[in-house]
């Protein structure tokens, strides 16, 4: 067998489970201090949202995959899976990031994107598209001077 003559290769799958394990607890974790944060901003969690988590994983684990039948390829030379631990590494980063961001910068990209979406739905009537963005931000004013 190719496993016991290449005695290097008898960790491949052992990086490999890690690699991989680290990527799926980094994104249960993304999806539960989002959850929270949510709760907490008293944003409604809705299927949308959770549906994200599972493009997220399509996105990372499909790229893991063939990176790993690259690496199985490549074990001839290398003893090790690291094309597919770079990835792994680079997913984890991003979640991490994900979950560094604060509530308050997901809100202004929110806010931002409500301008643009408004701005493009009034595009005839610039007028009135403006006059949409000053009351959005009166209300949001409002809003946040009676919970202070």
């Amino acid at each position: 067998m190719i496993v016991e003559t290449l005695p290097g290769l008898r960790s491949f799958p052992v990086w490999l489970a890690v690699t991989y394990g680290g990527v799926v607890i980094a994104m249960v974790v993304d999806f539960a201090t989002g959850v929270r944060k949510a709760r907490r901003a008293g944003i409604a969690t809705r299927s949308r949202g959770y549906k994200k988590t599972c493009d997220k994983a399509v996105k990372y684990l499909l790229p893991m995959i063939c990176l790993t039948c690259i690496d199985i390829i490549s074990s001839v030379f290398f003893s090790a899976p690291f094309l597919t631990m770079a990835m792994g590494v680079f997913n984890i980063f991003c979640e991490w990031k994900s979950v560094m961001e604060t509530t308050y910068e997901k809100k202004q990209i929110r806010d931002a994107a409500d301008t643009v979406r408004a701005i493009i739905e009034n595009r005839d009537d610039l007028a009135r598209a403006i006059v949409d963005i000053l009351e959005r931000e009166l209300i949001e004013k409002a809003e946040s001077d009676a919970q202070d």
